[in-house]
Protein backbone atom coordinates (compact mmCIF):
# COMPACT_ATOMS: atom_id res chain seq x y z
CA UNK A 1 0.00 0.00 0.00
CA UNK A 2 0.96 4.20 -0.47
CA UNK A 3 0.42 6.50 1.04
CA UNK A 4 -1.42 9.21 -1.68
CA UNK A 5 -0.61 12.66 -0.40
CA UNK A 6 -3.26 15.60 -1.16
CA UNK A 7 -5.41 14.24 -4.34
CA UNK A 8 -4.09 12.63 -7.59
CA UNK A 9 -6.95 12.98 -10.48
CA UNK A 10 -7.51 15.75 -13.27
CA UNK A 11 -9.49 17.45 -11.04
CA UNK A 12 -6.45 17.79 -8.53
CA UNK A 13 -4.03 18.21 -11.48
CA UNK A 14 -5.45 21.08 -12.33
CA UNK A 15 -5.60 23.18 -9.47
CA UNK A 16 -2.24 22.00 -8.04
CA UNK A 17 -0.39 24.35 -10.23
CA UNK A 18 3.08 24.04 -9.31
CA UNK A 19 2.31 21.86 -6.45
CA UNK A 20 3.47 18.00 -6.77
CA UNK A 21 2.24 14.60 -6.09
CA UNK A 22 4.18 12.28 -3.68
CA UNK A 23 4.15 8.53 -3.20
CA UNK A 24 5.21 6.97 0.37
CA UNK A 25 5.44 3.48 0.67
CA UNK A 26 3.77 2.67 3.24
CA UNK A 27 5.85 -1.15 4.21
CA UNK A 28 8.34 -1.79 0.78
CA UNK A 29 11.08 0.56 2.36
CA UNK A 30 10.94 -1.03 5.88
CA UNK A 31 13.98 -2.91 7.13
CA UNK A 32 11.47 -6.25 7.93
CA UNK A 33 10.85 -6.67 4.28
CA UNK A 34 13.57 -4.56 2.16
CA UNK A 35 16.46 -6.50 4.29
CA UNK A 36 15.33 -9.84 5.48
CA UNK A 37 18.64 -11.54 6.55
CA UNK A 38 22.16 -10.13 7.41
CA UNK A 39 23.63 -8.92 3.64
CA UNK A 40 20.66 -10.05 1.65
CA UNK A 41 18.73 -7.12 0.44
CA UNK A 42 15.09 -7.09 -1.92
CA UNK A 43 14.76 -4.17 -3.47
CA UNK A 44 12.17 -5.76 -5.84
CA UNK A 45 9.70 -4.12 -4.57
CA UNK A 46 10.68 -0.52 -3.55
CA UNK A 47 12.13 -0.30 -7.29
CA UNK A 48 8.85 -1.10 -8.61
CA UNK A 49 7.12 1.76 -6.47
CA UNK A 50 10.45 3.87 -8.10
CA UNK A 51 9.54 3.28 -11.17
CA UNK A 52 5.55 3.76 -10.69
CA UNK A 53 6.07 7.30 -9.08
CA UNK A 54 8.58 7.90 -12.06
CA UNK A 55 6.01 6.84 -14.35
CA UNK A 56 3.58 9.02 -12.97
CA UNK A 57 5.10 12.14 -12.43
CA UNK A 58 5.15 11.93 -8.66
CA UNK A 59 8.08 12.29 -6.17
CA UNK A 60 8.56 9.53 -3.62
CA UNK A 61 9.16 10.18 -0.06
CA UNK A 62 11.29 6.87 1.16
CA UNK A 63 9.72 5.68 4.74
CA UNK A 64 11.95 4.35 6.40
CA UNK A 65 15.77 3.80 7.36
CA UNK A 66 15.76 3.49 11.21
CA UNK A 67 12.85 2.61 13.26
CA UNK A 68 12.27 0.55 16.34
CA UNK A 69 9.58 -1.73 14.45
CA UNK A 70 9.34 -3.45 11.11
CA UNK A 71 13.05 -5.01 12.04
CA UNK A 72 14.13 -8.20 10.98
CA UNK A 73 15.00 -10.50 13.77
CA UNK A 74 18.52 -10.77 12.94
CA UNK A 75 18.97 -7.15 13.44
CA UNK A 76 17.58 -7.46 17.44
CA UNK A 77 20.61 -10.50 17.51
CA UNK A 78 23.09 -8.96 18.62
CA UNK A 79 23.92 -7.24 22.12
CA UNK A 80 27.76 -6.04 21.29
CA UNK A 81 26.59 -2.15 20.78
CA UNK A 82 29.27 -1.48 17.71
CA UNK A 83 28.38 -4.30 15.85
CA UNK A 84 24.66 -2.70 16.02
CA UNK A 85 25.84 0.63 14.94
CA UNK A 86 27.90 -0.95 12.25
CA UNK A 87 24.44 -2.75 11.03
CA UNK A 88 22.86 0.39 11.06
CA UNK A 89 25.10 2.74 9.20
CA UNK A 90 25.75 -0.65 6.52
CA UNK A 91 22.10 -0.55 6.24
CA UNK A 92 21.78 3.29 5.53
CA UNK A 93 24.22 3.39 3.50
CA UNK A 94 23.26 0.33 1.08
CA UNK A 95 19.75 1.33 1.12
CA UNK A 96 19.65 5.35 0.75
CA UNK A 97 22.62 4.60 -1.62
CA UNK A 98 20.77 2.06 -4.10
CA UNK A 99 17.99 4.76 -4.45
CA UNK A 100 20.01 8.02 -4.63
CA UNK A 101 18.90 10.44 -7.02
CA UNK A 102 15.55 8.56 -7.27
CA UNK A 103 13.84 9.39 -4.05
CA UNK A 104 13.20 13.22 -3.06
CA UNK A 105 12.75 12.85 0.86
CA UNK A 106 13.86 10.40 3.26
CA UNK A 107 12.33 9.31 6.90
CA UNK A 108 15.58 8.66 8.14
CA UNK A 109 14.28 8.15 11.77
CA UNK A 110 10.62 7.44 12.34
CA UNK A 111 9.13 7.69 16.11
CA UNK A 112 11.78 7.86 18.28
CA UNK A 113 9.85 9.60 21.15
CA UNK A 114 8.72 7.32 23.77
CA UNK A 115 5.61 6.67 25.23
CA UNK A 116 6.49 6.34 28.94
CA UNK A 117 5.57 9.13 31.28
CA UNK A 118 8.84 8.33 32.99
CA UNK A 119 10.73 9.03 30.22
CA UNK A 120 10.10 12.85 30.55
CA UNK A 121 10.77 13.10 34.36
CA UNK A 122 13.71 13.22 36.69
CA UNK A 123 15.94 14.68 33.18
CA UNK A 124 14.99 12.18 30.85
CA UNK A 125 14.75 13.78 27.13
CA UNK A 126 11.65 11.67 26.30
CA UNK A 127 13.39 9.34 23.70
CA UNK A 128 12.41 5.52 23.07
CA UNK A 129 15.25 3.47 25.06
CA UNK A 130 13.95 0.08 25.96
CA UNK A 131 12.26 -0.44 23.14
CA UNK A 132 14.82 0.43 20.65
CA UNK A 133 17.87 -1.38 19.83
CA UNK A 134 19.67 1.84 18.23
CA UNK A 135 19.04 3.74 21.73
CA UNK A 136 19.94 0.96 23.47
CA UNK A 137 23.71 0.86 22.01
CA UNK A 138 24.19 4.57 21.38
CA UNK A 139 21.70 6.68 23.11
CA UNK A 140 20.86 9.44 21.62
CA UNK A 141 23.44 9.52 19.56
CA UNK A 142 22.22 7.13 17.12
CA UNK A 143 19.99 9.91 15.27
CA UNK A 144 23.40 12.18 14.61
CA UNK A 145 24.82 9.09 12.90
CA UNK A 146 21.75 7.97 10.94
CA UNK A 147 21.01 11.34 9.66
CA UNK A 148 24.73 11.70 8.84
CA UNK A 149 24.54 8.54 7.13
CA UNK A 150 21.98 9.12 5.02
CA UNK A 151 23.28 12.40 3.83
CA UNK A 152 27.03 11.04 2.91
CA UNK A 153 24.80 8.42 1.30
CA UNK A 154 22.75 10.59 -0.81
CA UNK A 155 23.38 14.64 -0.03
CA UNK A 156 20.80 15.81 -2.49
CA UNK A 157 17.91 13.92 -0.61
CA UNK A 158 15.34 16.25 2.09
CA UNK A 159 15.81 14.20 5.33
CA UNK A 160 13.11 14.03 7.45
CA UNK A 161 12.78 12.77 11.39
CA UNK A 162 8.90 11.32 11.55
CA UNK A 163 6.80 11.40 14.66
CA UNK A 164 3.17 10.88 16.13
CA UNK A 165 1.02 13.09 19.04
CA UNK A 166 3.43 16.17 18.31
CA UNK A 167 0.35 17.87 16.78
CA UNK A 168 -0.64 19.10 20.23
CA UNK A 169 0.43 20.93 22.93
CA UNK A 170 2.43 18.72 25.50
CA UNK A 171 5.58 17.47 26.87
CA UNK A 172 5.75 15.02 23.71
CA UNK A 173 6.32 18.27 21.61
CA UNK A 174 8.06 20.01 23.96
CA UNK A 175 10.55 17.48 24.00
CA UNK A 176 10.77 16.37 20.14
CA UNK A 177 10.75 20.35 20.07
CA UNK A 178 14.24 20.42 22.21
CA UNK A 179 15.46 17.46 20.52
CA UNK A 180 15.65 19.47 17.08
CA UNK A 181 17.21 22.53 19.03
CA UNK A 182 20.00 19.73 19.80
CA UNK A 183 20.67 18.30 16.74
CA UNK A 184 20.77 21.90 14.86
CA UNK A 185 23.52 22.50 17.40
CA UNK A 186 25.80 19.73 16.57
CA UNK A 187 25.03 20.51 12.76
CA UNK A 188 23.26 17.21 12.18
CA UNK A 189 21.73 17.52 8.48
CA UNK A 190 18.17 17.21 8.91
CA UNK A 191 15.54 19.06 6.66
CA UNK A 192 12.15 18.72 8.18
CA UNK A 193 9.98 17.24 10.80
CA UNK A 194 6.87 14.90 9.74
CA UNK A 195 3.58 15.42 12.03
CA UNK A 196 1.73 12.06 11.45
CA UNK A 197 -1.37 13.57 12.95
CA UNK A 198 -3.29 10.02 13.36
CA UNK A 199 -6.24 11.08 14.71
CA UNK A 200 -7.99 7.70 16.11
CA UNK A 201 -10.10 8.78 18.69
CA UNK A 202 -11.39 12.34 19.83
CA UNK A 203 -8.49 13.15 22.17
CA UNK A 204 -6.38 12.89 19.36
CA UNK A 205 -7.94 15.64 17.60
CA UNK A 206 -5.92 19.25 17.32
CA UNK A 207 -7.07 22.64 16.94
CA UNK A 208 -5.00 23.48 13.10
CA UNK A 209 -4.04 26.49 14.75
CA UNK A 210 -2.44 24.77 17.48
CA UNK A 211 -0.71 22.79 14.65
CA UNK A 212 0.59 26.38 13.14
CA UNK A 213 2.10 27.15 16.31
CA UNK A 214 4.56 24.00 15.94
CA UNK A 215 5.41 24.51 12.60
CA UNK A 216 5.95 28.15 12.55
CA UNK A 217 8.18 26.81 15.85
CA UNK A 218 9.62 24.84 13.35
CA UNK A 219 10.46 27.81 10.66
CA UNK A 220 12.04 29.53 13.71
CA UNK A 221 14.84 26.96 13.60
CA UNK A 222 15.12 26.50 9.89
CA UNK A 223 12.84 23.38 9.49
CA UNK A 224 10.79 22.45 7.43
CA UNK A 225 7.31 20.34 8.55
CA UNK A 226 4.80 17.99 6.65
CA UNK A 227 1.58 16.18 7.86
CA UNK A 228 3.13 12.43 6.60
CA UNK A 229 0.47 10.17 7.46
CA UNK A 230 -3.46 11.26 7.93
CA UNK A 231 -6.33 9.90 8.91
CA UNK A 232 -9.15 10.14 10.87
CA UNK A 233 -11.47 7.80 11.62
CA UNK A 234 -14.95 8.57 11.60
CA UNK A 235 -15.75 6.79 14.99
CA UNK A 236 -19.30 5.28 15.70
CA UNK A 237 -19.58 8.09 18.84
CA UNK A 238 -19.43 10.98 16.56
CA UNK A 239 -23.00 12.71 15.65
CA UNK A 240 -21.48 13.55 11.89
CA UNK A 241 -18.21 11.36 11.48
CA UNK A 242 -17.60 12.41 7.81
CA UNK A 243 -18.10 16.03 8.62
CA UNK A 244 -15.80 15.68 11.51
CA UNK A 245 -13.23 13.98 9.42
CA UNK A 246 -13.55 16.66 6.57
CA UNK A 247 -13.20 19.32 8.88
CA UNK A 248 -9.97 17.65 10.59
CA UNK A 249 -8.05 17.10 7.20
CA UNK A 250 -8.86 20.63 5.27
CA UNK A 251 -7.83 22.18 8.27
CA UNK A 252 -4.22 20.66 8.82
CA UNK A 253 -4.26 21.42 4.80
CA UNK A 254 -5.36 24.92 5.26
CA UNK A 255 -2.06 25.07 7.47
CA UNK A 256 0.17 23.81 5.31
CA UNK A 257 -0.83 25.97 2.59
CA UNK A 258 -0.49 29.40 4.29
CA UNK A 259 3.12 28.48 6.01
CA UNK A 260 5.90 28.52 3.65
CA UNK A 261 7.83 25.92 5.60
CA UNK A 262 5.11 23.24 5.26
CA UNK A 263 6.20 21.30 2.53
CA UNK A 264 3.70 18.62 2.28
CA UNK A 265 0.24 16.58 3.29
CA UNK A 266 -0.10 13.00 2.97
CA UNK A 267 -3.01 10.69 4.00
CA UNK A 268 -2.07 7.05 5.57
CA UNK A 269 -3.60 5.28 1.89
CA UNK A 270 -6.59 6.95 0.02
CA UNK A 271 -9.08 4.33 0.47
CA UNK A 272 -10.99 2.93 3.26
CA UNK A 273 -10.74 -0.41 1.61
CA UNK A 274 -7.16 -0.36 2.65
CA UNK A 275 -7.27 1.97 5.11
CA UNK A 276 -4.62 1.22 8.06
CA UNK A 277 -7.46 1.64 10.56
CA UNK A 278 -8.93 -1.61 9.32
CA UNK A 279 -9.50 -4.15 11.85
CA UNK A 280 -8.04 -7.13 10.53
CA UNK A 281 -8.03 -9.17 14.07
CA UNK A 282 -11.26 -10.44 12.89
CA UNK A 283 -12.99 -12.03 10.16
CA UNK A 284 -14.08 -11.09 7.75
CA UNK A 285 -11.74 -8.25 8.01
CA UNK A 286 -13.66 -4.85 9.04
CA UNK A 287 -12.78 -2.42 6.34
CA UNK A 288 -11.50 1.10 7.64
CA UNK A 289 -13.48 4.44 7.35
CA UNK A 290 -10.53 7.16 7.53
CA UNK A 291 -9.85 8.49 4.41
CA UNK A 292 -10.94 10.54 1.77
CA UNK A 293 -12.46 7.60 -0.91
CA UNK A 294 -14.92 5.13 0.45
CA UNK A 295 -14.44 0.93 -0.12
CA UNK A 296 -15.95 1.43 -3.40
CA UNK A 297 -13.34 4.54 -4.36
CA UNK A 298 -16.17 7.29 -4.41
CA UNK A 299 -14.79 10.47 -3.06
CA UNK A 300 -16.34 11.54 0.49
CA UNK A 301 -16.95 14.76 2.20
CA UNK A 302 -13.17 15.03 2.92
CA UNK A 303 -11.70 14.71 -0.39
CA UNK A 304 -14.21 17.59 -1.85
CA UNK A 305 -13.10 19.47 1.64
CA UNK A 306 -9.51 19.17 0.61
CA UNK A 307 -10.13 20.27 -2.89
CA UNK A 308 -11.54 23.26 -1.43
CA UNK A 309 -9.08 24.11 0.62
CA UNK A 310 -6.65 24.06 -2.62
CA UNK A 311 -8.93 26.19 -4.50
CA UNK A 312 -8.95 28.68 -1.79
CA UNK A 313 -4.90 28.42 -1.30
CA UNK A 314 -3.37 31.80 -1.63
Amino acid sequence: LAENPLLTDSRYRALAGSQFSMLTPENAFKPQFLHPRRGVYDFRDADLLVRFARANDMKVHAHTLVWHEALPNWMRENDDPEEVRRTMLRHIATVAGHFKGKVAEWDVVNEPMSDDEKSYTNGNLGLRSEQSPWYEAMGEDYIDEAFRAAHRADPKAQLFLNEYGVEEEGERWDALYDLIKRLKERGVPIDGVGFQNHEYTPGDRTAPETFRSHVQDLAELGIQARVSEMDVPIGEDEKDGRQTQADEMAGKLRVCLEEPNCTSFSTWGFTDRYGSTADTKIYPPRTADSLPWDTDLRPKRAYERLLEALRAAP
